[in-house]
């Protein structure tokens, strides 16, 4: 059975089955400011990200029979639906994922896994042009984890469900998708540089 709080939203959803214009727009609303950052992110194009919002909603009506609440919200489901539109947009632009990265994704200890960064600072203010543009070329599979878990407001059970991954991986990828960010970041002295691990002689 759903979470108690996404009843109001699964009210709303019965009713936009019904042809309730004014449900739909209700939950358009709600998740439209969350799509778009997701998106604009994803792709750093602000033109893209319009089309993917839109794209993402119009699959959200044509295609709300797709949706199951008992694997998570709402929000949770629109998002996976950008994050694949997302990567269409993008697929001709990313860097090529290092299989390396992927097979190393859930080894980080847990004492390594960042609780609280300068990152943290940046990416819940206002999103500068300079911040999307290194957000846009962290790897894929890194990306998406942070874009969903900082920006989107989502659990690391919901980005968990969106990926297609366990939330140990969520965690790990998250801890390195900051240390990428920082990294760029730094580059283009938004940030201090991240210290580097000494070097045992």
């Amino acid at each position: 059975m759903p979470p108690w709080n996404m009843q109001p939203e699964l009210s709303l959803l019965a009713k936009m089955k019904q042809g309730d214009e004014q449900a739909f727009v209700a939950l358009y609303r709600k998740h439209k400011d969350a799509v778009y950052r997701f998106a604009l992110l994803c792709t750093g194009s602000p033109h893209s990200a319009a089309e993917v919002t839109q794209e993402t909603f119009i699959h959200f009506m044509t295609r709300t029979d797709q949706f199951d609440p008992t694997r998570g919200s709402i929000g949770a489901w629109l998002c996976g639906v950008a994050r694949n539109l997302a990567r269409k947009e993008f697929a001709s632009r990313e860097d090529a994922t290092d299989p390396a990265d992927l097979a190393d994704d859930a080894s980080l200890p847990e004492a390594h896994i960042d609780r609280e960064t300068p990152l943290d600072r940046v990416l819940k203010g206002e999103i500068a042009e300079e911040v999307r543009r290194a957000v846009a070329k962290i790897a894929p599979h890194y990306r998406d984890v942070l874009i969903l878990c900082e920006l989107s407001d989502l659990s690391y059970a919901e980005a968990a469900q969106v990926c297609g991954i366990d939330i140990g991986t969520v965690r790990s990828r998250l801890s390195r998708a900051r240390a990428q960010l920082a990294e760029r970041l730094a580059r283009r002295g938004i940030l201090a540089a991240p210290p580097r691990a000494k070097e045992v002689s």
